[in-house]
């Protein structure tokens, strides 16, 4: 492994597939006029840190990174869980939004779905993503669909560099319990998402999304503000490479929360936000 060949492939696939053409071409100038400069840092440390920084100059895309491989030895805690505070109010929290695809994408369905039916009988819920890194928007669709009624509403579109027809996902239009007919009981409750400053990517897509569809009340600190879909590409082992390669597009904003994050209904410090969500709610519930 040598830092050159890293840094030869990071020019090679930012420059064919950074969603933004003309980003990617004063991307790679950057980095090739560079080059010297990297090669001649101290620690892998450095040298990442310093590709990142001139990428970011360039594209201000958060999710734009190029960091070094962290050993996953690291036990996750389940996707979604659920308890029951006062006054009938449901807290589900969602700590990631992985892929329902994916080679455990059976068991984040499971997980999603058990969370939200078994606040089925909430006054009101409580979803907290403040911890949430994002992931992938099939969950962020999954979870978004137990607080509408079954007729699919489209979240979001998603363009991509090439001149390609835009993605689009969807609310569900059956879920796994639906075995007999429509059952969504939590479609006409009221709802606070949670949000902080680590809340990112697909977390913040959930939350923007019922923000703009004026579905739930958004508490809590201004989110990160990677708006961007990202692939990351392991470069010889050490080496990871976060490259956006679409961007998302809401249908009511007809834009984005990159670069300038969700801004809450209601601000306050995210270990108040449980608190905030309650008064909030008994309130609302009271009125």
């Amino acid at each position: 492994m040598s830092r050159e060949s890293v840094l030869t492939k990071t020019i090679e696939l930012v420059g064919e597939q950074y969603v933004f053409a003309e980003k990617a071409r004063e991307i790679v100038e950057r980095l090739r006029e560079n080059a010297p400069r990297y090669l001649s840092l101290a620690t892998d440390k450095e040298f990442v840190g310093a590709i990142t920084q001139d990428m970011f100059e360039i594209a201000r895309d958060v999710h734009l990174t190029l960091t070094i491989r962290q050993k996953n030895d690291v036990t996750l805690p389940p996707v979604a869980s659920v308890r029951f505070l006062d006054n009938g109010i449901a807290l589900i929290g969602i700590t990631r939004f992985p892929s329902v695809q994916g080679v455990r994408g059976e068991d984040a369905i499971r997980e999603i779905s058990d969370a939200f039916m078994q606040a089925k009988h909430a006054s009101s819920v409580i979803i907290d993503v403040r911890d949430n890194p994002g992931g992938d928007a099939s969950s962020v669709a999954l979870a978004t669909s137990y607080l509408f009624p079954q007729k699919p509403q489209l979240l979001a579109l998603y363009h991509y560099r090439i001149d390609v027809t835009p993605g689009e996902n969807w609310t569900w239009e059956k879920l796994p319990h639906e075995v007999s007919g429509p059952y969504r009981p939590l479609a006409d409750k009221p709802v606070c998402v949670l949000v902080s400053n680590d809340t990112f990517s697909a977390a913040e897509e959930f939350a923007y999304n019922l923000q703009q569809m004026k579905r739930a009340t958004i508490i809590g600190e201004r989110t990160k503000g990677g708006a961007h879909p990202s692939k990351r590409h392991l470069i010889e082992g050490t080496f990871v490479l976060s490259l956006p390669f679409a961007e998302t597009i809401n249908p009511i904003s007809n834009t984005n929360w990159e670069g300038v994050g969700i801004i809450p209904d209601i601000e306050c410090a995210s270990k108040d936000a449980i608190n905030s969500a309650v008064q909030y709610l008994r309130a609302l519930i009271s009125e």
